[in-house]
């Protein structure tokens, strides 16, 4: 019967009950959250996934998607700009005027209205081109 005594007034084993409850109750949260972010998480991935699968990569920047450079089409966003950059292009050496071009290249597509500066580097992509075309240093066909 003392021994019955001793071990119902033994306190050492009730935290160890204490620590096993935290430790259900903090594995059950991250559960519950795992369950509600899980959700939100998977479609996240498959957004980034059908974007990157969607995605279209360029590698050419002459009139790809249909935009077609014309003399003075950008006059209206920079009125000016085709005497101005010509005159000024007019004093570039060859090699100069491509590495210009081609500095200029991603900026070929713009849309008319993008704002300052890409309007104005769309335009002097062109008028580089149109130069370097002038002076035979690219083919008007590529």
């Amino acid at each position: 019967m003392k021994r019955v005594a001793v071990f119902v007034s033994a306190e050492s084993g009730a935290v160890t009950v204490d620590w096993v409850v935290l430790t259900a109750g903090i594995v059950g949260l991250g559960m519950a959250t795992m369950g509600v972010v899980s959700g939100g998480v998977s479609d996240l991935s498959g957004d980034v996934d059908t974007q990157l699968t969607d995605q279209e990569i360029t590698t050419e920047f002459a009139a790809a998607g249909g935009v077609d450079w014309v003399s003075g089409q950008w006059e209206m966003n920079n009125p000016g700009i085709y005497e101005e950059y010509t005159g000024w292009m007019a004093g570039f050496e060859d090699q100069q005027l491509l590495n210009h071009m081609n500095n200029m290249a991603q900026y070929s597509e713009a849309p008319p209205g993008s704002g300052h500066p890409v309007d104005t580097y769309h335009d002097e992509y062109w008028i580089a081109r149109d130069e370097a075309i002038t002076r035979g240093l690219v083919d008007p066909n590529a």
